[in-house]
């Protein structure tokens, strides 16, 4: 009954993201509009850059954005023979359903089928998930990177394989491709994978997590050599992380990216001055004014020396370093909020809506149930689910709050929230036999 329960959810999750990748959204936000423009510069011009239809005036450099993504649509292009988005939308989409077995896996492995059930429906109908298969969005990509990575760790940990180690890096490489925060977050878990095998000696515990580190280097390291001939400096994986550090730090917008811009605009009249000469002689509108090209203006007046992504980078530490020296409870208020932002609601449609909310902190509430039975069950996994959603949600407080950034985590989240209801359950179920008990009469 639970493999037909089991089929019946994996079908569902994947009829439904194909559909949307079949439709298209009807609005398709600006980053997938990058990411498409990127792909077709790969395509018709073999360069990383933003080309086609739709280009603005001035837009964000390709190297802003992550690899991963375009590379992969720009390789579907290829093989497909022209700009089939619609194509490159479907085969995400199954991607992306892919996450819904995956997440069953390692629910069933911590607390057993009913909780991989659970967690399995959660990742499946989660509604922006669905509604994001209909553009080109990193998030469902990376989504199912993670819980196969995730899932091959601790399939790796039981197997104690070295070939199972390189599998779980190789998926950690591509996952880093399409995010490259998660660099950051693979290197604290590979901290936490070493503590953890600690007891067995120090080839036992940094021999796996050195394959597994140098399989996610051999994926990257390419990409890398190429941004070093390009740029002439070291660049992992992309240029953008100055900018989404310059404007997560800009405490004044209240963790808003969309308040930055024009904020920053009334508060420098020099700046504002300087976009309208350019304009005027231009002839370009008001329509010009874009993020991008406010925020590399105002990086070359406050560091002129200094490359953009750079000096956006320092005035983001800069900011974040007054303002924990003048005001670090404000700070952490700050951080806060911008941590709910995140977490507090889904991004878009249905989950906006009060009802959205209301399910929204439903699931993460019952995933942090769910993390909290991992840890009073003294399981070993605790620490990888935990590390890797601290770190996570660290990086995104510190650069943009966006619910987008759940997005990535909600694999592993749906996996702990399965745990959690079903765990709840059995608590509530157990407390109300116990009611029920006869009290034996003395």
């Amino acid at each position: 009954m639970r493999v037909i329960v089991l089929i019946l959810i994996c079908l569902a999750g994947l009829v439904l993201r194909v559909d949307s990748a079949w439709q298209g959204s009807a609005e398709n936000l600006p980053d997938s509009a990058a990411y498409e423009r990127i792909a077709r510069g790969l395509h018709d011009d073999g360069a990383f850059i933003q080309s086609g239809p739709g280009t603005p005036a001035h837009p964000q450099p390709a190297s802003n954005y992550s690899p991963g993504l375009p590379l992969l649509v720009g390789g579907i292009f290829e093989v497909a023979g022209d700009d089939n988005v619609r194509l490159a939308r479907i085969l995400l989409a199954l991607v992306g359903a892919a996450a819904i077995p995956i997440v069953f896996l390692t629910g069933r492995r911590l607390a057993g089928p009913t909780a991989g059930l659970a967690g399995a429906a959660v990742v499946a109908f989660y509604p922006t998930l669905i509604s994001n298969s209909g553009m080109l969005l990193t998030e469902p990509l990376a989504g199912t990177l993670l819980a196969g990575g995730v899932l091959a760790i601790l399939r790796a940990r039981d197997q104690e394989a070295l070939p199972a180690w390189a599998l779980a890096g190789l998926l950690l490489g591509l996952l880093t491709m399409v995010r490259p925060e998660f660099l950051i977050v693979t290197l604290f878990l590979a901290v936490t994978l070493i503590l953890l095998e600690a007891r067995g000696g120090f080839r036992h515990a940094v021999l796996p997590v050195a394959v597994m580190a140098l399989a996610l280097l051999v994926v990257i390291a390419p990409w890398t050599a190429r941004n070093l001939a390009e740029y002439g400096r070291v660049v992992p994986l992309s240029t953008g992380g100055g900018q989404t550090l310059f404007v997560g730090s800009y405490a004044p917008s209240a963790g808003n990216p969309t308040k930055v811009m024009p904020d920053l605009l009334d508060q420098n009249p020099a700046l504002k001055a300087e976009i309208d000469r350019q304009n005027r002689a231009s002839g370009e509108g008001p329509d010009s004014i874009t993020p991008e090209r406010v925020f590399t203006l105002h990086a070359n007046q406050k560091l002129p020396d200094m490359e953009t992504d750079a000096a956006l980078s320092q005035l983001g530490w800069q900011r974040y370093r007054d303002e924990l020296s003048h005001d670090p409870l404000g700070l952490l208020t700050y951080l806060s909020r911008k941590t709910l932002r995140i977490w507090g609601r889904g991004q878009s449609g249905v989950m906006e809506t009060p009802t959205g909310r209301v399910v929204q902190w439903v699931l993460v509430t019952s995933s942090l149930i769910g993390l909290l039975l991992l840890l009073t069950r003294g399981r070993p996994e605790f620490w990888i689910f935990a590390v890797i959603l601290l770190v996570a949600t660290a990086i995104g407080a510190l650069l943009v709050a966006s619910p987008r950034r759940a997005l990535v985590l909600w694999p592993l989240v749906s996996v702990l929230a399965g745990i959690g209801i079903t765990g709840g359950l059995a608590l509530a179920q157990g407390a109300l036999e116990r009611r029920r008990r006869p009290v034996p009469i003395a």
